[in-house]
């Protein structure tokens, strides 16, 4: 599961007030009366073992580990029989990638009368994957949160063409969490289609709650970030005119709306309500920035294995079932003996071992749809795989109708709800429901709805191509709350995320759960379509259609 970059937080936030300690012990479960998939144990131990192990050296995307993660899987598709759908004959579809990263010198920011602005202290401030370095000057413009939804528009009366927009955190309580979540994603495309050439982020106490400036400081100083290089060479940017991204501290912000007509206490006051209604305008100064980066490009592999529909009626409509092969690598530290391997069980071996095992169950009865199987690349790099996939799929676009994604089921406990994420925006629902009862499970509603998760992972990239998608999580029931959050607190994205802390029986029932679904899918009688009037639906198009929402679960 990746940490997004705009805006850096993790996909999970820390559970507070968790006790310290949980047993993991691998325990037969009592489950209730259940379907009886006939799932091979000993295979799904093996490629969880294999995936998750330290030759395979945390599966960063661009690295060796990733290559050989990614053979391993090719190889395994081969065995159980599915077809290779990638590119030239085999099962890789190639993904050229640019990895850029800060230079250690080049990157400053000044702002006439506000003094010598200090890198990490006032500010911190990178370029994109488009130009490699330069400089320019722009006129500071306030944009709120950036949201242009029915009802406010925080770009009406400023111009952004040539300009820096300022921009908080956070939106006004009454947003859908997923919504949420996707008008964050889509700001750098909103600015940029305005004209900015550069967007920064204004810390305040909202932002606080969640990392102090020090702490965001950290987190955003290091490492690098990727995106995928088109045919025509040029870097994909959802905000194509941004030269340069970054962050201002809370003093620099007091001090750049200092003696305005709305300054930064009428600012933290404002996001402290419910409405949080704040004007856009312009500060009256300009800032000259100057930004430096290194340039990578690297390529990385996504594997794809098809199994062919058995319906002359519907074969050429495709159902794609993912899962993100990647996780973050090797992390050396100065530590002498450390474990510095990210062996990422939990994150995402689990998801790629259920999705391989899903596949050999469906090629024993072919489905009437065809099936696309895809280990995914580079999640834990911004979704960049499966955006990569959606916009360059292997097969026609047009006639990719569903997505089912699996990403980091925390299958250490034993469970006895889900949550499908997205579902209920679909004709999809149905097929979830029908396969979750039939394993004596319930469908829980989403237990934290605002961390928009549905817009941020995987099934997002599909979403935004117009195709309906479902993403199963683990509830919160039986303990569920306390067992996920102990793991997001000391185990996610850390050494730590090893095989162990899997629970057998519940990843071979949570695999059975995910066959069902998948089949269901794929042998449903009309092709998938979002509901009238979904969100989602709405803004990225429906390819067949849409239908009348109808009670759902009833």
């Amino acid at each position: 599961m990746q940490l997004q970059r705009e805006p850096v937080l993790p996909n999970r936030l820390p559970f507070a007030a968790l006790p310290a300690v949980l047993s993991f012990a691998l325990t037969t479960l009592t489950a209730p009366a259940m379907a009886q998939v006939d799932v091979d144990q000993a295979m799904l131990e093996r490629d969880l073992t294999i995936l998750s192990a330290d030759d395979m050296e945390g599966r960063e995307a661009g690295t060796r580990g990733h290559e050989r993660a990614a053979g391993y899987v090719a190889g395994r598709m081969a065995a159980v029989g599915l077809e290779p759908a990638g590119g030239n004959g085999t099962y890789f579809q190639r993904v050229p990638m640019r990895r850029f990263e800060r230079a250690e010198t080049g990157n400053t920011l000044a702002i006439g009368g506000l003094g010598d602005l200090q890198f990490g202290q006032d500010f911190v401030l990178s370029g994109g994957p488009s130009v490699q370095s330069g400089s320019f000057e722009a006129p500071l413009v306030f944009i709120g949160y950036g949201l242009d939804i029915p009802g406010r528009d925080d770009f009406a009366g400023v111009d952004l063409q040539g300009a820096i927009a300022i921009r908080v955190y956070g939106g006004p309580a009454d947003i859908n969490g997923e919504q949420a979540a996707h008008y964050r994603s889509t700001l750098a495309r909103r600015v940029s289609e305005r004209g900015a050439v550069g967007l920064l982020l204004l810390h305040t106490p909202r932002l606080g709650q969640v990392y102090d400036w020090n702490r965001l400081v950290e987190v955003t100083s290091h490492g690098s970030s990727m995106t995928w290089v088109g045919p025509d060479g040029q870097a994909n940017a959802s905000g194509s005119t941004l030269l340069a991204t970054g962050y201002l501290s809370p003093d620099l912000g007091r001090q750049l709306m200092d003696g305005l007509p709305f300054d930064y206490d009428d600012l933290v006051a404002a996001e402290a309500t419910e409405a949080a209604q704040l004007p856009s305008f312009a500060l009256g100064r300009s800032a000259t920035v100057q930004f430096a980066s290194e340039f990578e490009d690297i390529d990385t592999p996504n594997v794809i294995g098809m199994i062919p529909g058995s319906d002359p009626a519907l074969a050429d409509q495709y159902v794609v079932l993912t899962a993100h092969l990647d996780h973050v690598g090797i992390q050396p530290t100065e530590e002498e003996g450390d474990d510095e391997i990210y062996n990422g069980a939990l994150d995402n071996a689990v998801g790629v071992t259920s999705m391989l095992e899903v596949a050999r169950l469906m090629t024993l009865e072919r489905p009437r749809r065809s099936v696309l199987v895809i280990g995914l690349t580079a999640e834990e790099e911004g979704l960049i795989g499966s955006s990569y996939n959606a916009s360059h799929p292997t097969v026609p676009a047009a006639q990719v109708v569903a997505n089912v994604n699996l990403d980091m089921p925390v299958i250490t406990y034993e469970f006895t709800d889900v949550v499908a994420f997205g579902a209920e925006r679909s004709t999809l629902f149905p097929a979830v429901q029908s396969a979750v009862e039939e394993y004596g499970l319930a469908i829980s509603p989403d237990p934290q709805p605002e961390q928009g998760f549905f817009a941020r992972s995987d099934q997002y990239s599909y979403v935004k191509a117009g195709v309906p998608a479902v993403y199963l999580d683990l509830g919160f029931g039986n303990g569920g709350e306390e067992a996920q959050g102990l793991i997001y607190e000391n185990n996610y994205h850390e050494p730590s995320d090893e095989a162990g802390l899997v629970d057998r029986q519940a990843l071979y029932r949570f695999t059975g759960v995910m066959y069902l679904i998948a089949r269901n899918v794929a042998n449903m009688d009309q092709r998938p379509l979002w509901h009238a009037g979904d969100f989602f639906g709405e803004n990225f198009g429906r390819p067949a259609g849409t239908v009348e929402d109808t009670a759902l679960g009833e």
